[in-house]
């Protein structure tokens, strides 16, 4: 028989302190990310807005406990099952699919390029509408936590087509850090991979994640973005996966991607870029810092990115 949800224990006086007495349970934020339907931070704004329910109480308060295999628990309408095996995506989103579960407007959603079995998976952070490239998918919601709180800074690698070329001490401003409206961006690698007489193709590599950053990097300095894909996400790539496609991780890929969201960034100057001259850009071109990207590779995403 289901327990009554520790903070509303009949008898308690004080019911945080119920809640710190509970055995056998966790707190109800740990618990809904584990089940994998959203990150912890997430699970922590529902539990605040009354959107959780321990055997038909509803919790508002973060410290709350249960126990999933004893207690009725109700999140957003939807019952929460004990989570299945942690399983991680790799997705090569397309343009034209928002990153979300659901979209009021009906538009397409990265869930629509997925088979049924992988329909309660959550994106890890995420790729505007017309942003292609590396996404992923889990039902390991602390994972999730993990790779997408500012304080761990896991890398993130983009190619950009950006409109004119583009000066060496433009790149470096960039890389050192620039203000926008919501604050100065932290320091950053970019440097030039191609150019022609009206664009330039630009990698940065960020480990910061906020809302369309990289097209707001280059309007604040003059270069608006005419194309954008992710190609790196950690210690993962699209080698191997056309547009739409997705893969399960392989498990030394994920223990890797693991020790990486666990380890805190170290504070390096950012590189410089190299010179913009033809000799420089095709050099550059062939030494990615793109993981396991080989020459052939480059030269399909640098063609790509020109017909985007």
């Amino acid at each position: 028989m289901p327990s009554a949800p520790t903070p509303n224990t009949p008898g308690a006086t004080n019911p945080a302190e119920s809640v710190e007495n509970a055995t056998g349970s966790e707190r109800l934020q740990k618990l809904i990310a584990r089940a994998g339907i959203m990150s912890r931070r997430k699970a922590e704004e529902l539990i605040a807005e009354g959107r959780v329910s321990v055997n038909g109480h509803i919790i508002r308060e973060l410290g709350a406990k249960a126990d999933i295999l004893n207690d009725h628990i109700v999140v957003d309408g939807t019952p929460l099952r004990a989570p299945s095996a942690p399983v991680i995506l790799v997705l090569h989103k397309p343009r034209g699919y928002m990153t979300t579960r659901h979209d009021p407007e009906g538009r397409a959603t990265v869930m629509d390029l997925l088979p049924k079995k992988y329909q309660q998976f959550h994106p890890v952070g995420r790729l505007d509408y017309d942003t292609a490239g590396v996404l992923l998918l889990t039902n390991d919601g602390e994972l999730t936590n993990l790779l997408t709180h500012p304080s761990h800074g896991v890398t993130k690698t983009y190619w950009a087509r950006v409109k004119g070329k583009i000066k060496r001490e433009t790149l470096q401003k960039l890389a050192r850090g620039i203000m926008l409206e919501d604050g100065p961006t932290a320091p950053c690698q970019a440097r030039l991979k191609a150019e022609t007489e009206n664009n330039s193709l630009i990698e940065v590599v960020l480990r910061e994640g906020r809302n369309r950053q990289v097209r707001r990097m280059f309007d604040a300095i003059g270069h608006p973005v005419r194309a954008l894909r992710r190609v790196g996400f950690a210690n993962l790539d699209l080698v191997g996966l056309p547009p739409g496609a997705f893969r399960e991780l392989l498990p030394g890929e994920a223990r890797q991607l693991r020790r990486l969201a666990l380890e805190k960034p170290s504070k390096s100057k950012p590189e410089k870029p190299p010179r913009s001259n033809a000799k420089s850009a095709a050099k550059s071109s062939a030494k990615s810092t793109t993981p396991r990207a080989a020459k052939h590779k480059i030269a399909k995403t640098i063609e790509h990115l020109w017909e985007d």
